[in-house]
This record gives structure tokens, sequence and C-alpha cells, in this order.
């Protein structure tokens, strides 16, 4: 014949048992919160790491090419004009020919406004700069979307 533990010990069980249960609730939340600031100092060690990652790379593009231009963005672009005209935009959006022009001549020494909308036509077409409507129904350019992030993406920053 079996005993059978007489109900004392049972309830004693079951307070030792939600005793023990709570304790390891306890437990479990005590390590939570110590593991916490240790996946907040993981995730912050990533975010330098591709910090770095992208400073070293601005560096290796600037050993490469002697600067951090948009020639690196748009090595298709190969016409020095056409070149300066997009480092011109990427300064100071939002220009009509002329003032492109203007700020051409003060680099360079001369430009011609034919041959900038000639250059500007031509990127147009390619998709590198855009044009817009501004006052007077001025015609003004500026780096595309696409352009820009591209030179974003070289450069390791989000947009």
């Amino acid at each position: 014949m079996t005993e059978e533990p007489d109900d004392e010990a049972k309830e004693a069980l079951r307070d030792e048992i939600k005793d023990l249960s709570e304790k390891v609730a306890d437990l479990e939340a005590a390590l939570r919160a110590a593991t916490r600031p240790l996946s907040d100092v993981m995730s912050q060690l990533e975010g330098m790491n591709h910090i770095a990652g992208n400073y070293f790379r601005l560096l290796e593009l600037y050993n490469k090419k002697g600067s951090i231009s948009p020639e690196a963005v748009l090595p298709e672009l190969k016409d020095p004009i056409a070149i300066e005209i997009v480092k011109v935009l990427f300064e100071d959006s939002n220009l009509n020919v002329t003032e492109i022009t203007d700020r051409l001549r003060d680099r360079r020494g001369s430009a011609s406004r034919t041959i900038v909308r000639e250059r500007l036509q031509t990127m147009v077409e390619d998709g590198i700069v855009v044009t817009q409507d501004g006052p007077n129904g001025v015609i003004q350019y500026c780096i595309s979307e696409d352009v820009s992030d591209r030179w974003f993406r070289l450069l390791g920053l989000r947009r």
C-alpha cells in the first residue's frame, strides 16, 4: 500500500513551487535588465564601426583621386566644363544658365552661356541634372535625386 502525501505536504510543495517560480521570474527580469545596457553598447559600437568604415572609404577615395569630388560619383562625366557645372550645382542648386555661367567664370576665368546651356541639356538627357521652373518662367537647374543619392552613398550617409 502506497502512502499518499497528505494535504499539508501537497500544499507545502505547491507553495515551494510557487516561490521558486517567482524567484525564476525575478531572475529573468534581472537578467533582462542587466543585458539591456550591453545591447545598447553593442548597437553604439556597430554605429561607430559604420562611421569608421565610411571614414576610411573617404580617405581611400581622397588618396586615389586627390579629392572627394563629384567626379567620383559620376565617372562617366569626362568633360571638364560639365564636371565644373556639377560642382557648381552641388554647392548651390536651383541656378539658371546665367548664374551657372557666372560661377564658372569665377572658377575658370571664362565661360560661354551657349556652351553651358549645351552641357546642361546633355546632362538633363543623361539624368544627371533636372530642370524646374523658376521665377518669371526662367528655367533653373539642380542635381537629380539619383545623383544626390549616389553622392550620399559614396559618402556613407543615409538620406
